[in-house]
């Protein structure tokens, strides 16, 4: 099935006139589920995170008048690991049945958060499940997922009753205004279905929200917050009481390996500095959070803004750490800005440089100079910053001199001071540029349930699988683990200090990681204890 990859969106919409079209025509409930996190057993890195995604929704829900419940089936179930039947994949949180108890039966609609593809085939067998035992509740699915191969997931699992496309809040105000309300609900935008004649309805991209200022903040009192805070479980270091936030949405680049345009599309919005902070504000009040990390796919891009955000909690006075988890630009980021951020709590980097070598940063369109971004870097470790830095091998066009420069310039990291570096091999993801490519020059000859069970190649060592017709798996396997392998003995050679930290960390009474890498060690470890 072709994958839908959306440029342009339909007409935006402002969060006021969303509520005032689109109120709930009664005091309808609606429940908001995530499931439980999937990952593979050999996994090194499987990070877990509050439920940003369905509290937004909710919390939009909540402002047009419905009764909302959020299921989280990660955060409901933390402790809970248990193995897959086969024993390749590990379930993190609420099992299906437990997931399907908390179902209330009067509910009149179940929104379903389906984000990474690589858990598509154990979360479909969640949502028929679900529909077996209560086939009367439309289900709607959301997400990056749904949003990059909408007609494949749709015919694949036909227990879903509509799928929504791209940002969700607007289109789901709409879709449960009109369906609860008895009305038409097949033509809105971002809205797809199947028809009774078995015809796929594609009603284009959603709508964006105009003014994302004025978006209600997340629902967290829809969940339950202390058992993330128990776990030190963080998308970045564990400081105890880690919290996410977004400043932006979208990103205004157009990397050919990444889904970004195609659920968010191009079109990049900024929150005003004072609305950030109020809400930081709020949830160091509300639920004593001592770290915020950014989940925004690129947080920084004008300097302006976060020089601003700096000042201000200075002159606030707030005491918090906070950190770029999920990787950001290196433009804005000069001597005065890393220096700036530092003192005003920011604690941990990430660079996503992604390649080594000139040749594929221009193929995949990752508009950045090594040069420019390694004096960021050097720059930031001097002032004290972790640093992660973000590497792939293994694109389709690379030869063996491609990799060899990306493993050159870990080392060259290394060398620098960078803390943490994650090297992982391609892997053709539904909804992005190179994907779509690669179906059509027969690359990748059809979607089932083994291509996405090959997905979890991206942080699992022991499983070597690419799209690299010039280099074999094993050979590009073989070079991550070293590539990584040589990073960390060079690090912890170079940086004595780390090592014992690391041994002190592990071997102490009380875990405080100094690097994303020392923070997965103690994931892993406390995983270990739970299966």
């Amino acid at each position: 099935m072709p994958s839908t990859r959306f440029i342009q969106s339909a007409n935006p919409m402002t969060i006021s006139e969303g509520l005032e079209l689109f109120p709930a025509p009664s005091k309808n409930k609606v429940q908001i589920i995530r499931p439980f996190a999937v990952f593979s057993a050999s996994s090194y890195s499987t990070p877990v995170t509050v439920p940003i995604g369905p509290a937004y929704l909710a919390g939009v829900l909540e402002k047009a008048g419905y009764e909302v419940d959020i299921i989280d089936g990660i955060g409901e179930g933390i402790q809970q690991l248990n193995r897959s039947e086969n024993g390749a994949f590990v379930y993190q949180g609420l099992a299906t049945h437990e997931i399907i108890e908390r179902i209330d039966p009067d509910c009149q609609a179940l929104g379903i958060s389906l984000m990474f593809s690589q858990e598509w085939v154990h979360h479909r067998k969640l949502i028929n499940a679900i529909k077996e035992k209560y086939p009367d509740i439309a289900i709607i699915v959301g997400g990056e997922h749904p949003t990059a191969m909408p007609e494949y997931v749709l015919r694949d699992c036909p227990s879903i009753d509509f799928l929504i496309a791209g940002e969700g809040e607007l289109t789901l105000l709409e879709l449960l205004h009109r369906y609860l309300a008895e009305e038409n609900s097949l033509d809105i935008p971002g809205v797809f279905s199947i028809d009774t004649n078995g015809q796929f309805l594609n009603n284009g991209p959603a709508r964006r929200i105009s003014d994302f200022s004025n978006l209600p903040w997340p629902a967290w009192h829809l969940c339950d917050l202390e058992k993330f805070f128990t776990g030190s479980w963080s998308m970045g270091i564990g400081y105890g009481r880690n919290m996410l936030i977004l400043a932006t949405r979208g990103c205004p680049y157009q990397c050919t390996f990444c889904s970004s345009p195609t659920m968010w599309t191009t079109r990049y919005l900024m929150r005003p500095v004072i609305d950030v902070i109020d809400e930081i504000e709020f949830l160091i009040k509300t639920y004593r959070v001592n770290s915020i990390d950014f989940a925004d796919l690129t947080a920084i891009i004008k300097k302006e803004w976060i020089l601003e955000f700096s000042s201000e909690i200075k002159r606030r006075n707030l005491n918090f750490v906070w950190q770029l988890p999920s990787g950001t630009r290196s433009e804005a980021l000069d001597q005065n800005t890393v220096k700036a951020i530092y003192d005003a709590g920011c604690k941990f980097l990430v660079y996503a440089p992604e390649s080594g070598s000139k040749t594929t940063l221009e193929k995949i369109k990752k508009r950045l100079t090594l040069s420019s971004l390694t004096a960021s870097i050097r720059e930031a470790v001097k002032v004290g910053h972790t640093i992660k830095v973000n590497l792939v091998i293994g694109f389709p066009h690379e030869s063996r001199g491609d990799l060899l420069k990306t493993m050159l310039f870990s080392v060259r990291m290394a060398f620098l001071g960078v803390d943490d570096i994650n090297i992982s091999i391609f892997s053709p993801y539904p909804g992005s540029e190179l994907f779509k490519q690669l179906q059509q020059d027969g690359t990748i000859p059809k979607i089932d349930d083994d291509y996405f069970k090959n997905l979890i190649v991206q942080f699992d060592f022991t499983f070597p699988q690419s799209v690299c017709p010039g280099i074999s798996n094993m050979e590009i396997a073989i070079c991550r683990f070293v590539g990584m392998s040589l990073f960390y003995i060079l690090s912890y050679t170079i940086f004595p200090k780390r090592l014992l930290r690391l041994v002190k960390n592990i071997f102490g009474k009380k875990f405080q990681a100094g690097s994303l890498f020392e923070q997965r060690v103690h994931d892993s470890l406390v995983r270990r204890q739970l299966l």
